[in-house]
């Protein structure tokens, strides 16, 4: 992995952080109304992608993105701290257009899903009856919640 992509990275996951605290506090203080996935109480703990969706995007992963990534760096404490809170469109469009380096947005949206979708499951996320869309409108209704 590049210095610039690691930059890159350190950057959005401390952006991430900030605006996470500042939402957290705006809707404490009672300035702001939750997240659209928060209000409408859709999660990715409602069976958004399913096993073949997700054992596609571990093909695609280990194909295209184990060459600079290891799954442990998208699970566990880093993916909570990262992304819970937020919706699955974050984390699809933040893969979508910064990833694979040096050709980014050079997959397919159904294989940008299935990575999602994997990550999903490699944190204990359940599979369900449909597979995860590809619609950043219909991938904000889902927020990402601590999983069980």
């Amino acid at each position: 992995m590049g210095a610039k992509h690691r930059s890159l990275i350190r950057g959005r996951r401390r952006f991430a952080v900030v605006e996470a605290v500042l939402v957290v506090g705006l809707i404490s203080a009672g300035w702001v109304s939750a997240p659209v996935g928060a209000q409408s109480g859709a999660s990715v703990l409602d069976g958004v992608f399913t096993e073949a969706q997700a054992t596609r995007g571990e093909a695609t992963f280990r194909r295209v993105c184990s060459a600079c990534h290891d799954t442990n760096e998208f699970s566990g404490g880093r993916f909570r701290l990262t992304w819970v809170g937020q919706s699955a469109a974050d984390l699809y469009d933040t893969i979508a257009t910064l990833m694979p380096e040096g050709d980014p947005g050079s997959l397919t949206p159904a294989q940008y899903a299935g990575v999602v979708a994997y990550l999903l499951q490699v944190n204990g996320y359940p599979a369900g009856e449909s597979a995860l869309p590809t619609s950043l409108s219909a991938l904000r209704t889902m927020e990402i919640v601590e999983a069980p």
